[in-house]
């Protein structure tokens, strides 16, 4: 039996990091999601306007329960990852990361793209990974299935808002 290297794990991560919100790698393999262009999350919200963003898919105002609110959701916690990978504490409560539910154009585009920097300065962060300590390997590993969540989640709500 072989072992792993921490060299293997991470490109193993880093595969499905990316594979969940820039679409895979190598769109003849793919573990998850589809291997058509735009399938990621940043990619799926790309084709995603402010109004449908905004619009509520449980006829509430005043829960998370918007594409808006699902993206900053998920900005939240790459900016999360990224503060600790840092060094740094994180301040933010998670109650936070869901307060923003509608958007108009200008602040779409502008959640698109932080959303895209977090994802993009995490995933550089894993690059140039040597060691992880070990207590943030369950948090690390909780990205993909929490990414993966949410794309599902985003995909039926676009359905939905487009009804």
């Amino acid at each position: 039996m072989s072992m792993l290297s921490s060299t293997a794990i991470f490109n193993s991560i880093l595969d499905l990091f990316t594979e969940a919100y820039d679409g895979p790698p190598n769109p003849s393999s793919t573990w998850f999601i589809d291997n058509e262009p735009n399938c990621g999350i940043l990619g799926i919200l790309d084709g995603v306007s402010a109004t449908e963003a905004s619009k509520s898919v449980d006829g509430s105002e005043k829960t998370g329960s918007t594409i808006a609110s699902n993206t900053e959701h998920l900005r939240w916690s790459l900016e999360m990852m990224n503060t600790v990978v840092r060094g740094e504490t994180f301040q933010q409560e998670w109650k936070e990361s869901w307060k923003l539910l509608h958007v108009h154009n200008t602040e779409w585009e502008d959640l698109r793209s932080a959303l895209r920097k977090e994802f993009e300065t995490l995933r550089t962060a894993f690059k140039n990974q040597a060691d992880l300590p070990e207590e943030y390997l369950t948090g690390v590993l909780a990205l993909l299935p929490h990414a993966a969540y949410h794309l599902g989640t985003i995909r039926q709500m676009i359905e939905r808002v487009r009804e």
